[in-house]
């Protein structure tokens, strides 16, 4: 009950209030299904008697057109409620998996690593559509559990007016049915939590392999038998987990299939009995027989209505569990101030969750308002790690990062990341249209000045010739996946066209982190001259394990095994006898003389 009430505190409100319709439906439809049956109960036996009886045609009308005219109304005023509230299914199903996609959106980064995120946000998913459909599923139990408790009232008062022991007989039969689909359920809640994992990696592959992106690797290193194995494998695991779960409920089905012929063949020859013996009429075994059956599937469907309600619980429970995820770092409340930054990394070190191994081991850094600070260092010295830890990917594991003296803990979360216009080596476009990639809003958002903007940046970011050519000019959407007419722009020019993202979004603090190591050293070496010169006097951080950048930067902070091994300018560290960045510059130097 806890969790029903926790689902119900968060979830029904906000259906509610984006689909006010839907519950005054749910309610009418429950009204109807409470009223059919009891129609054909009082009705048909006066049918039955006024036949065998009185035989007045009048009355007979009147009582066959109640009947009728009753029925229908009630089935055609369901069957409308029925067909709404299957359209509000979808729209329920496709709210809510928004809902959990914005959520997830906006976890700590390092949650998205977690192991345990991963498959909370698998069972959430697979919780919420498959398993229990959400509020729609649990609304529906709800509504028709408090249908059927009342119909329970009525049938039982009316069978125990006439025979309490056939009342007796079809409860016992009820509470066995109970108890068996009770058991079946926590089968069915077991092979949940099998499959959770199973159905993850499922997919993973399922999608890995139809993702046209990777058709180049999967055809020159033919990769499709390794995936195909991958996938067999998770096919014939998750087969395994439905058919224990097939195999270990039958005997259940067959149990709860022997009860029901049991409770139809004791009703009809009980009745029978009793109407041979005078002690009932024909009608009146008729409202028996019908109202006992009636009886019987209410009671079984609302023992249903528990044990589903129970089961979808459980699995809608997963959505609660992970809306309520607790966040990874602490989040300040102090407004950022506007203009250029500080920036003091004291002490600082760092080692990824789950480890102890440490990946930055107390560093001191400094970097002025203004100033641009190149960072270079071999792959895995810490260089990316530094700047997650700057924007709030992640926290330090000791020390501090100090923004104009403060610790940015200290800072509202969404304001200090404004503060960023990073460009990573794994930055990703999206098969939305160019300008949307630039400015990461949809083009109902987009006005004429961002338009000019966008296309006055492209250029900028040396994407000219690219823009020329397209023929929906910044409207031309990318990708071939996503569009029969996407563009596909070659690696340089998705990398440029990360530039201009990070040049639109105008922070005062700017970030390129390796996101020109594909190319060459001197095409690199060009676009960081360029980005160098448009970004005015913003302050920079250039990280690369090559030295394309440090010829212009205001210091050269080398990196080595996690620490701040040389600091200075270019100058000053290629004079160093043995030093790291000579070696380096060295050792690269027929790119840059």
């Amino acid at each position: 009950m806890k969790k029903l009430k926790e689902i119900i505190r968060l979830m029904f409100p906000v259906a509610a209030k984006r689909f006010p319709l839907f519950f005054p439906l749910e309610a009418l439809k429950t009204l109807c299904d409470i009223l059919m049956p009891f129609i054909a109960i009082f009705v048909t036996p006066l049918i039955v008697d006024e036949l065998v009886g009185g035989k007045d045609l009048t009355r007979l009308f009147v009582y066959a057109g109640i009947l009728i005219l009753g029925e229908c109304l009630l089935t055609v005023i369901r069957q409308l409620s029925v067909n709404q509230l299957g359209k509000y299914k979808e729209r329920l199903d496709n709210y809510f998996t928004r809902l959990i996609s914005e959520h997830a959106m906006g976890l700590d980064y390092q949650l998205t690593e977690d192991k345990k995120l991963l498959d909370q946000l698998e069972k959430t998913n697979t919780g919420m559509s498959w398993y229990s459909e959400g509020v729609y599923g649990i609304s529906e139990q709800i509504f028709s559990f408090i249908g059927n408790a009342v119909k329970i009232v009525g049938l039982v008062t009316v069978i125990a007016l006439h025979t309490p022991l056939l009342l007796a007989v079809i409860l016992l039969c009820v509470c066995l049915n109970a108890y068996l689909m009770r058991l079946s359920s926590k089968v069915e809640l077991k092979a949940f939590e099998r499959l959770s994992k199973v159905n993850r990696m499922f997919g993973y592959y399922g999608w890995e392999m139809v993702d046209f992106r990777y058709g180049k690797d999967i055809r020159l290193y033919d990769a499709s038998g390794m995936l195909l194995n991958k996938w067999d494998g998770f096919s014939e695991e998750s087969y395994q987990g439905w058919k224990w779960q097939a195999d270990t409920t039958r005997k259940y089905s067959l149990i709860q299939g022997a009860l029901a012929v049991f409770q139809t063949a004791f009703t009809y020859g009980y009745t029978a009995l009793k109407t041979i013996g005078g002690v009932f009429s024909l009608g009146i075994f008729t409202q028996m027989v019908s109202a006992a059956e009636s009886l019987f599937n209410t009671l079984g469907g609302i023992a249903s209505n528990i044990t589903d309600l129970l089961k979808k619980t459980n699995y809608a429970y997963e959505y609660v569990i992970f809306m309520n995820y607790p966040q990874a770092m602490p989040k300040g409340d102090k407004p950022v101030q506007a203009g250029e930054h500080r920036i003091e990394f004291r002490n600082v070190s760092f080692a990824y969750p789950g480890t102890e191994k440490k990946v930055l081991d107390g560093v001191n850094l400094t970097v002025e308002k203004g100033e641009r600070l190149s960072i270079v260092g071999l792959n895995g010295a810490g260089k990316t790690t530094l700047i997650k830890l700057l924007c709030r990917l992640y926290d330090p594991t000791d020390g501090q990062i100090l923004l104009d003296g403060t610790d940015i803990r200290e800072y509202d979360y969404d304001q200090y990341m404004k503060q960023f216009s990073p460009v990573f080596q794994d930055f990703r476009l999206f098969g939305f249209t160019v300008s949307e990639n630039v400015t990461l809003k949809g083009r109902e958002n987009m006005d004429e000045k961002d338009r000019l903007r966008v296309s006055d940046l492209l250029k900028q970011a040396g994407l000219e010739k690219f823009a020329d050519k397209l023929e929906s000019g910044e409207d031309a959407k990318l990708f071939k996946y996503m569009e029969e007419d996407g563009i596909e722009p070659s690696g340089g020019e998705q990398q440029k066209m990360a530039l201009a993202r990070a040049l639109y979004k105008d922070a005062p603090v700017i970030i390129l982190d390796e996101p020109t190591a594909a190319l060459d050293p001197v095409a690199e070496y060009e676009i960081y001259k360029q980005f160098n010169s448009l970004i005015q006097d913003k302050t920079a951080f250039y990280i690369s394990h090559r030295l394309s950048s440090c010829r212009f930067c205001d210091h050269i902070a080398v990196f080595s095994e996690g620490r701040v091994a040389e600091y200075g300018t270019h100058d000053e560290l290629v004079n160093i006898p043995d030093g790291v960045y000579a070696a380096m510059f060295e050792a690269q130097a027929q790119y840059y003389r």
